[in-house]
Protein backbone atom coordinates (compact mmCIF):
# COMPACT_ATOMS: atom_id res chain seq x y z
CA UNK A 1 0.00 0.00 0.00
CA UNK A 2 1.45 3.52 -1.01
CA UNK A 3 0.61 6.88 1.09
CA UNK A 4 0.41 10.26 -0.43
CA UNK A 5 1.72 13.08 2.10
CA UNK A 6 -1.34 15.87 1.52
CA UNK A 7 1.69 18.16 0.31
CA UNK A 8 2.86 16.02 -2.42
CA UNK A 9 2.42 16.59 -6.08
CA UNK A 10 1.03 13.38 -6.71
CA UNK A 11 -1.66 13.84 -4.08
CA UNK A 12 -2.83 16.95 -6.72
CA UNK A 13 -3.66 14.20 -9.54
CA UNK A 14 -6.93 12.39 -9.97
CA UNK A 15 -7.45 9.05 -8.06
CA UNK A 16 -7.09 7.21 -11.83
CA UNK A 17 -4.25 8.72 -12.37
CA UNK A 18 -2.91 8.39 -9.51
CA UNK A 19 -3.35 4.83 -9.52
CA UNK A 20 -1.84 4.47 -13.02
CA UNK A 21 1.60 6.20 -11.22
CA UNK A 22 1.96 3.84 -8.32
CA UNK A 23 1.50 0.85 -10.62
CA UNK A 24 4.58 2.15 -12.32
CA UNK A 25 6.20 3.07 -8.72
CA UNK A 26 5.79 -0.84 -7.60
CA UNK A 27 7.00 -1.98 -11.04
CA UNK A 28 10.43 0.06 -10.63
CA UNK A 29 10.64 -0.80 -6.37
CA UNK A 30 9.85 -4.29 -7.00
CA UNK A 31 11.98 -5.67 -9.08
CA UNK A 32 14.04 -8.39 -7.29
CA UNK A 33 17.51 -7.13 -7.10
CA UNK A 34 20.57 -8.49 -6.31
CA UNK A 35 20.06 -8.08 -2.45
CA UNK A 36 16.42 -9.84 -3.09
CA UNK A 37 17.51 -12.55 -5.08
CA UNK A 38 20.74 -13.57 -2.32
CA UNK A 39 18.23 -13.56 0.52
CA UNK A 40 15.59 -15.50 -1.77
CA UNK A 41 18.75 -17.80 -2.53
CA UNK A 42 19.82 -18.24 0.66
CA UNK A 43 16.51 -19.02 2.21
CA UNK A 44 16.33 -21.89 -0.31
CA UNK A 45 19.42 -23.40 0.68
CA UNK A 46 18.58 -23.75 3.52
CA UNK A 47 15.31 -25.10 3.13
CA UNK A 48 16.58 -27.39 0.44
CA UNK A 49 19.68 -28.86 2.52
CA UNK A 50 18.09 -29.01 6.08
CA UNK A 51 15.16 -31.19 5.33
CA UNK A 52 17.23 -34.49 4.32
CA UNK A 53 20.68 -33.35 5.92
CA UNK A 54 22.46 -32.84 8.95
CA UNK A 55 22.47 -28.91 9.43
CA UNK A 56 26.84 -29.05 10.71
CA UNK A 57 27.46 -31.14 6.62
CA UNK A 58 24.92 -28.01 5.13
CA UNK A 59 26.57 -25.21 6.89
CA UNK A 60 30.25 -26.99 5.97
CA UNK A 61 28.84 -27.40 2.54
CA UNK A 62 27.93 -23.99 2.09
CA UNK A 63 31.02 -22.39 3.42
CA UNK A 64 32.94 -24.70 0.92
CA UNK A 65 30.86 -23.32 -1.84
CA UNK A 66 31.48 -19.66 -0.68
CA UNK A 67 35.25 -20.47 -0.52
CA UNK A 68 34.78 -21.73 -4.51
CA UNK A 69 33.06 -18.76 -5.43
CA UNK A 70 35.16 -16.57 -3.71
CA UNK A 71 38.04 -17.68 -5.93
CA UNK A 72 36.15 -18.16 -9.30
CA UNK A 73 35.51 -14.13 -8.42
CA UNK A 74 39.56 -13.97 -7.71
CA UNK A 75 40.33 -15.58 -10.58
CA UNK A 76 37.91 -14.32 -13.05
CA UNK A 77 39.95 -11.19 -14.28
CA UNK A 78 42.93 -13.16 -15.81
CA UNK A 79 40.24 -15.20 -17.77
CA UNK A 80 38.90 -12.03 -19.52
CA UNK A 81 41.90 -12.17 -22.09
CA UNK A 82 40.89 -14.42 -24.92
CA UNK A 83 43.29 -17.52 -25.69
CA UNK A 84 45.28 -17.19 -29.08
CA UNK A 85 44.27 -20.33 -30.96
CA UNK A 86 47.65 -21.67 -32.49
CA UNK A 87 45.83 -24.47 -34.78
CA UNK A 88 48.53 -27.34 -35.98
CA UNK A 89 47.10 -30.20 -38.81
CA UNK A 90 48.36 -33.50 -37.25
CA UNK A 91 46.34 -36.35 -37.49
CA UNK A 92 47.35 -38.07 -34.24
CA UNK A 93 47.05 -34.86 -31.98
CA UNK A 94 44.08 -34.97 -29.05
CA UNK A 95 42.79 -31.38 -27.75
CA UNK A 96 40.76 -30.42 -25.34
CA UNK A 97 38.14 -27.67 -25.35
CA UNK A 98 36.82 -26.30 -22.57
CA UNK A 99 33.71 -24.28 -22.19
CA UNK A 100 32.61 -22.29 -19.25
CA UNK A 101 29.10 -21.50 -17.93
CA UNK A 102 26.83 -18.67 -17.16
CA UNK A 103 28.23 -15.44 -16.83
CA UNK A 104 31.73 -16.44 -16.20
CA UNK A 105 34.85 -16.66 -18.50
CA UNK A 106 37.68 -19.29 -18.68
CA UNK A 107 39.08 -19.20 -15.76
CA UNK A 108 36.95 -20.98 -13.81
CA UNK A 109 38.95 -23.98 -15.52
CA UNK A 110 42.64 -22.99 -14.45
CA UNK A 111 42.97 -25.35 -11.73
CA UNK A 112 41.85 -28.07 -13.60
CA UNK A 113 43.45 -27.14 -16.73
CA UNK A 114 46.69 -27.46 -14.78
CA UNK A 115 45.93 -30.96 -13.35
CA UNK A 116 45.48 -32.13 -17.15
CA UNK A 117 48.73 -31.38 -17.95
CA UNK A 118 50.28 -32.39 -15.26
CA UNK A 119 48.55 -35.95 -17.21
CA UNK A 120 49.87 -35.41 -20.35
CA UNK A 121 46.93 -33.35 -22.03
CA UNK A 122 48.80 -30.41 -23.09
CA UNK A 123 46.44 -29.63 -26.19
CA UNK A 124 44.05 -27.42 -24.73
CA UNK A 125 41.88 -24.26 -25.98
CA UNK A 126 39.64 -22.80 -24.11
CA UNK A 127 36.15 -20.84 -25.05
CA UNK A 128 35.44 -17.72 -23.97
CA UNK A 129 31.96 -16.05 -24.71
CA UNK A 130 29.53 -13.47 -23.56
CA UNK A 131 26.52 -14.59 -21.57
CA UNK A 132 23.35 -13.11 -23.77
CA UNK A 133 21.35 -13.81 -27.23
CA UNK A 134 20.45 -17.34 -27.30
CA UNK A 135 21.87 -20.74 -26.72
CA UNK A 136 21.89 -21.69 -30.13
CA UNK A 137 24.63 -18.99 -31.23
CA UNK A 138 26.32 -19.60 -28.59
CA UNK A 139 26.89 -22.80 -29.87
CA UNK A 140 27.50 -21.28 -33.39
CA UNK A 141 30.29 -19.16 -31.56
CA UNK A 142 32.06 -22.70 -30.46
CA UNK A 143 32.03 -24.15 -34.04
CA UNK A 144 33.55 -21.32 -35.56
CA UNK A 145 36.31 -21.30 -32.20
CA UNK A 146 37.12 -24.82 -32.68
CA UNK A 147 37.38 -24.73 -36.49
CA UNK A 148 40.18 -21.45 -36.08
CA UNK A 149 41.51 -23.37 -33.16
CA UNK A 150 41.45 -26.41 -33.93
CA UNK A 151 43.36 -27.55 -37.44
CA UNK A 152 43.21 -31.44 -36.93
CA UNK A 153 43.00 -34.41 -34.75
CA UNK A 154 40.53 -35.43 -32.36
CA UNK A 155 39.05 -33.55 -29.58
CA UNK A 156 37.25 -33.64 -26.13
CA UNK A 157 34.88 -31.31 -24.56
CA UNK A 158 34.64 -30.92 -20.69
CA UNK A 159 31.87 -28.31 -20.16
CA UNK A 160 30.64 -26.45 -17.02
CA UNK A 161 27.00 -25.25 -16.41
CA UNK A 162 25.52 -23.76 -19.52
CA UNK A 163 28.48 -24.43 -21.52
CA UNK A 164 27.17 -28.08 -21.48
CA UNK A 165 24.19 -27.55 -22.90
CA UNK A 166 26.40 -24.88 -25.64
CA UNK A 167 28.29 -28.24 -26.11
CA UNK A 168 25.62 -30.37 -26.67
CA UNK A 169 23.56 -28.43 -29.25
CA UNK A 170 27.04 -27.75 -30.96
CA UNK A 171 27.36 -31.70 -31.16
CA UNK A 172 23.66 -32.65 -32.16
CA UNK A 173 22.40 -30.06 -34.06
CA UNK A 174 25.59 -28.31 -35.95
CA UNK A 175 27.64 -31.82 -36.76
CA UNK A 176 30.21 -31.17 -34.49
CA UNK A 177 29.70 -34.78 -33.53
CA UNK A 178 32.08 -35.89 -36.12
CA UNK A 179 35.06 -34.44 -34.92
CA UNK A 180 34.78 -35.26 -31.25
CA UNK A 181 35.13 -38.20 -29.11
CA UNK A 182 34.01 -37.14 -25.77
CA UNK A 183 32.21 -35.24 -23.61
CA UNK A 184 32.48 -34.35 -19.69
CA UNK A 185 29.63 -31.58 -18.44
CA UNK A 186 29.50 -30.28 -14.52
CA UNK A 187 26.71 -29.34 -13.22
CA UNK A 188 24.84 -28.70 -16.50
CA UNK A 189 21.04 -28.38 -16.69
CA UNK A 190 20.31 -30.80 -18.96
CA UNK A 191 16.62 -31.11 -18.28
CA UNK A 192 16.56 -27.60 -17.11
CA UNK A 193 16.52 -25.92 -13.39
CA UNK A 194 14.04 -24.02 -11.81
CA UNK A 195 16.41 -21.71 -10.35
CA UNK A 196 16.21 -19.61 -13.78
CA UNK A 197 12.96 -18.20 -12.92
CA UNK A 198 15.16 -16.35 -10.58
CA UNK A 199 16.61 -14.77 -13.26
CA UNK A 200 13.90 -12.37 -15.51
CA UNK A 201 15.96 -12.86 -18.86
CA UNK A 202 15.04 -14.47 -22.03
CA UNK A 203 17.84 -15.89 -22.26
CA UNK A 204 18.16 -17.54 -18.69
CA UNK A 205 14.34 -18.66 -19.57
CA UNK A 206 15.70 -21.60 -22.41
CA UNK A 207 17.14 -23.11 -19.20
CA UNK A 208 13.69 -23.58 -17.61
CA UNK A 209 12.70 -27.60 -17.35
CA UNK A 210 10.04 -26.66 -20.07
CA UNK A 211 11.43 -23.99 -22.85
CA UNK A 212 11.18 -25.02 -26.23
CA UNK A 213 15.09 -25.15 -26.64
CA UNK A 214 15.12 -28.33 -24.21
CA UNK A 215 12.47 -29.61 -25.46
CA UNK A 216 13.95 -29.80 -29.16
CA UNK A 217 17.58 -30.69 -27.74
CA UNK A 218 16.12 -33.70 -25.67
CA UNK A 219 14.11 -34.85 -28.75
CA UNK A 220 17.34 -35.45 -30.94
CA UNK A 221 18.83 -38.46 -30.60
CA UNK A 222 21.96 -39.28 -29.33
CA UNK A 223 25.54 -38.71 -31.50
CA UNK A 224 26.53 -42.38 -32.59
CA UNK A 225 30.39 -42.95 -30.85
CA UNK A 226 30.11 -40.26 -28.38
CA UNK A 227 30.87 -41.40 -24.82
CA UNK A 228 29.17 -38.92 -22.47
CA UNK A 229 29.89 -38.77 -18.54
CA UNK A 230 27.85 -36.21 -16.60
CA UNK A 231 28.92 -34.83 -13.18
CA UNK A 232 26.65 -34.29 -10.63
CA UNK A 233 26.48 -32.30 -7.62
CA UNK A 234 24.57 -33.26 -4.37
CA UNK A 235 24.02 -29.88 -2.82
CA UNK A 236 24.07 -27.93 -6.22
CA UNK A 237 21.97 -24.49 -5.48
CA UNK A 238 21.39 -23.50 -9.24
CA UNK A 239 20.92 -27.00 -10.81
CA UNK A 240 17.05 -27.38 -9.08
CA UNK A 241 16.07 -30.91 -9.30
CA UNK A 242 19.66 -31.94 -9.05
CA UNK A 243 18.86 -35.16 -11.19
CA UNK A 244 18.80 -32.93 -14.30
CA UNK A 245 22.12 -32.70 -14.43
CA UNK A 246 22.33 -36.62 -15.60
CA UNK A 247 22.54 -36.56 -19.09
CA UNK A 248 19.45 -38.77 -20.92
CA UNK A 249 22.56 -40.52 -22.68
CA UNK A 250 25.59 -41.75 -21.64
CA UNK A 251 27.00 -42.45 -17.63
CA UNK A 252 26.97 -40.26 -14.65
CA UNK A 253 28.97 -39.89 -11.67
CA UNK A 254 27.84 -37.93 -8.11
CA UNK A 255 29.12 -35.92 -5.93
CA UNK A 256 27.14 -35.58 -2.98
CA UNK A 257 28.92 -33.26 -0.58
CA UNK A 258 29.80 -30.65 -3.44
CA UNK A 259 27.81 -27.41 -4.84
CA UNK A 260 27.40 -25.99 -8.23
CA UNK A 261 30.94 -23.61 -8.20
CA UNK A 262 33.01 -26.35 -5.59
CA UNK A 263 32.97 -28.79 -8.77
CA UNK A 264 35.70 -26.86 -10.84
CA UNK A 265 38.22 -26.81 -7.55
CA UNK A 266 38.10 -30.22 -5.53
CA UNK A 267 40.83 -32.62 -6.90
CA UNK A 268 38.34 -35.85 -6.63
CA UNK A 269 36.66 -34.53 -9.50
CA UNK A 270 39.80 -33.52 -11.29
CA UNK A 271 40.71 -37.44 -10.98
CA UNK A 272 37.54 -38.70 -12.38
CA UNK A 273 37.17 -36.91 -15.12
CA UNK A 274 40.77 -37.27 -15.82
CA UNK A 275 40.37 -41.14 -15.58
CA UNK A 276 37.51 -40.95 -18.62
CA UNK A 277 39.44 -38.97 -20.75
CA UNK A 278 42.56 -41.17 -20.60
CA UNK A 279 45.93 -40.86 -22.54
CA UNK A 280 46.18 -37.73 -24.87
CA UNK A 281 47.29 -40.25 -27.51
CA UNK A 282 44.09 -42.87 -26.92
CA UNK A 283 41.99 -43.82 -29.43
CA UNK A 284 43.16 -41.48 -32.08
CA UNK A 285 42.15 -42.77 -35.65
CA UNK A 286 44.75 -43.59 -38.39
CA UNK A 287 42.73 -41.75 -41.28
CA UNK A 288 42.57 -38.44 -42.60
CA UNK A 289 43.02 -35.34 -40.92
CA UNK A 290 39.71 -34.00 -39.69
CA UNK A 291 39.05 -30.40 -40.53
Amino acid sequence: MYYVRSDSPLAACPQQDRRGRNQRIRRVFCFPGPFFLARKCHRLYYKLMLTDHEPDLVRSAIRREALALLAHGVLMPFGARRPRPRPERRREQRTLVFVHGLGTNRSGFFPLQAYLRLHGHRRQLAFNYRSGGSIERLALQLKRAIDAGVGGGRIDLVTHSLGGLVARFYLQLLGGARRVDRLVTLGTPHHGTHAANFIPSAFVRQLLPESPFLQQLNAQPPPEGLEVLSIVAGRDLLIQPVASARCGFGESVSFDDLGHVELLFRPEVFAAIAARLGSPRQQLPAGPIAD
